[in-house]
Order: C-alpha cells, then sequence, then structure tokens
C-alpha cells in the first residue's frame, strides 16, 4: 500500500504571503470596478437628465468611470493570474512530494 504523507505547517504556510497580497488585491480591484461603476452611471445620469454644467461633468466622469473600471478589472485579472501561479507551484511540489516517495517504495524502478 502506498503511503501518502500529509501536509505539515510549512507546506501550508508555502507562499501564504504572496496568496495573502493576491486576495488583497483581488479585493481592491473589486472595489474599484464597483466605485468605477458608480461614476460611470451617474456620469451617464448627469448626461442624460441635466442641462447645463452638470451635463459637461457628466460626460467627464462617464469615461473616467468606464476607465477607472478597467483597471479594476486588470488588477482582479493580475491577482488572479499571481494566485493561479502560486497554486500551481503548490500543486507541482506535492506531485514531486508524491513521486520521490513512490520511487523510495520501489527501488528497481528505473527512471532514465
Amino acid at each position: 500500500m502506498l503511503y501518502i504523507p500529509k501536509e505539515n505547517t510549512e507546506q501550508k504556510r508555502r507562499f501564504a504571503e504572496l496568496l495573502s497580497v493576491g486576495i488583497i488585491m483581488e479585493k481592491v480591484g473589486w472595489g474599484v470596478v464597483t466605485l468605477g461603476a458608480i461614476v460611470a452611471i451617474s456620469g451617464l445620469v448627469s448626461c442624460i437628465e441635466d442641462s447645463g454644467m452638470l451635463r459637461g461633468i457628466g460626460a467627464i466622469s462617464f469615461p473616467a468611470g468606464l476607465l477607472t473600471a478597467a483597471f479594476g478589472y486588470l488588477v482582479v485579472a493580475f491577482a488572479q493570474v499571481l494566485s493561479c501561479f502560486v497554486s500551481m507551484e503548490q500543486n507541482t511540489h506535492k506531485t514531486v512530494e508524491l513521486l520521490n516517495e513512490l520511487k523510495s517504495q520501489l527501488p528497481n524502478f528505473n527512471t532514465k
């Protein structure tokens, strides 16, 4: 029967700070997306309903809100890529440990 090692605390802590940074970046990114959407919607409403000076402010705030939301999506995407790379490294590390354990249990296994 194969022995599958349990995760130790060192393995659980690998890149914990980097994963935390990714989670925080994702939350901040979604906050920026929300803020940008609110600004864009309020700018669009100002352009449609108001007249005079508020229409000009709405014409400026609508594209600014869209750009802010787009920047927020980029931050979210970068945070998810960061988390994905860390997860890939953790899975690769676990696979190497399991293969080494299997290799030690099968001494006649030929690896070239």
